[in-house]
């Protein structure tokens, strides 16, 4: 469990926009804060309250956001390639241009209520050769 000076040692790095990655975040109220662009991959949010919070261009790789509530969160464009979301409550949550997320977890997110979630559509293997490591899609 984090005591007061850690806590306080944590939101300062939120504020300050420093790296987080591989912090022990379990169970926190973190509703209506702003990580954006913050490194997060490997970081222990499980059972975080993360409603209304800003955690858009997030590298989130690798993450654990089990039981995490997500409601109303932003993750615009987060990367997201390995991260667990196993009973996360997403609902009203945007994951526009959000990249890494498997089809099932789509699925997933998607009968939670989450938004900006698409599939990519497969028509043979010429589309995979598109996708970048993070997977993503290259423009063309």
């Amino acid at each position: 469990m984090l005591q007061g000076k850690d806590l306080r040692h944590i939101l300062k790095r939120v504020y300050n926009h420093e790296s987080l990655a591989g912090i022990d975040l379990r169970n926190l109220y973190l509703s209506f804060m702003n990580f954006s662009g913050l490194d997060l991959r490997r970081a222990d949010l499980e059972g975080c309250c993360l409603s209304h919070s800003n955690l858009d261009d997030c590298d989130l790789t690798d993450a654990n956001l089990t039981n995490a509530k997500l409601n109303h969160a932003s993750l615009k464009r987060a990367k997201m390639m390995g991260t667990i979301l196993t009973d996360a409550m997403a609902d009203g949550a945007s994951f526009e241009g959000a990249s890494g997320l498997t089809p099932s977890t789509i699925d997933y997110l998607k009968s939670k209520g989450a938004k900006g979630l698409k599939r990519m559509k497969s028509s043979g293997t010429a589309d995979a050769g598109r996708l970048k490591k993070d997977g993503s899609i290259f423009e063309t």
